[in-house]
């Protein structure tokens, strides 16, 4: 796999993506979540943390990067959109 910057964003698109998808097109969100509607979005989170910890330890730094930059974009957005307080 390429150390790439873009290739992160690509492989850290892929979790918030599947929790988009999976909390507006199946009824897993209200099934296991019902009080927690940002549930899937914050295993999406652990999961591309739990990703860069393996491409920092494996030495691609670009990788990591870019998972850790669109994490905290589509935290950023999820945050706006939902209305959270911080």
């Amino acid at each position: 796999m390429k150390d790439s910057f873009w290739a992160g964003g690509a492989i850290g698109a892929l979790a918030p993506i599947l929790a988009y998808v999976l909390s507006n097109y199946t009824s897993i969100q209200t099934s296991y979540f019902s009080d927690k509607p940002i549930a899937l979005y914050v295993v999406a989170a652990f999961i591309n943390l739990i990703v860069v910890r393996f491409t920092y330890r494996a030495g691609k730094e670009s990788l990591a990067k870019g998972i850790v930059f669109v994490t905290f974009i589509a935290m950023l957005v999820l945050v706006i959109t939902v209305k959270i307080k911080v």
